[in-house]
């Protein structure tokens, strides 16, 4: 209880769309962990602060409901 998983699509229009993972700040910002990106047909597990982002990435991510809701927000 009080764990969430989620997958985030990284949309065209978003501030992080071609940004790193540290830009985003989202651990501190919201407690929640990217754990992996998915691209197309390939999997980066445990991608490390400057792994850059393209539109179209799917990011997994783990935390407290309400922190996967805020850093949806975030990634927008």
């Amino acid at each position: 209880a009080g764990l969430a998983i989620s997958w985030l699509t990284i949309r065209d229009g978003s501030p992080y769309a071609r940004g790193t993972i540290a830009d985003t700040q989202a651990r501190s910002r919201t407690g929640v962990s990217i754990v992996a990106v998915l691209r197309e047909q390939t999997a980066f597990p445990a991608p490390t602060p400057d792994f850059g982002f393209q539109p179209g990435d799917t990011a997994v991510v783990i935390g407290t409901p309400e922190g996967v809701k805020a850093l949806a927000g975030l990634l927008g």
